[in-house]
């Protein structure tokens, strides 16, 4: 069932903070990611290029897990579960600019896009959320 975000936990998500991603591997084994992440209403929202090994792993099991902690207190933990719900690449470029936006000073545009290079933005439904807070 869907969770709603609490609002200290959106704050979290709404800040600078890099989060850490676990996809599984087609052997079960779990993989991890720092990533830029950022929310739309309750969802969770990254991105990633096409073809990646956690791209692979979502399109092959759509189980992930998100881990994440404010910057300026790492002591406080918060640990969503989720399923993938989407995965586009209409609007990739687009949200990995506005990514970059967001953890980057002083950029309009993400600037390791390639030629070639598909972006791909991922849409997680949290199933569950644990937090020490």
């Amino acid at each position: 069932m869907p969770m709603t975000l609490s609002d200290s936990l959106k704050e979290v998500l709404d800040t600078k903070t890099f989060a850490h991603l676990t996809t599984l591997d087609p052997d079960g084994f779990p993989q991890s990611s720092a990533m830029w992440i950022m929310r739309h209403g309750d969802h969770i929202v990254f991105n990633t290029a096409k073809g990646r090994r956690k791209h692979r792993n979502m399109v092959n099991d759509p189980r992930v897990s998100v881990s994440i902690s404010p910057s300026d207190d790492t002591y406080v933990n918060y640990s969503i579960q989720g399923k993938v719900i989407e995965m586009r690449e209409s609007d990739g470029v687009e949200i990995i600019d506005t990514l970059a936006r967001k953890y980057l000073d002083d950029v309009d545009k993400y600037p390791w896009l390639t030629p070639g290079m598909v972006r791909v933005t991922v849409i997680v439904e949290p199933t569950r959320i644990a937090s020490n807070q």
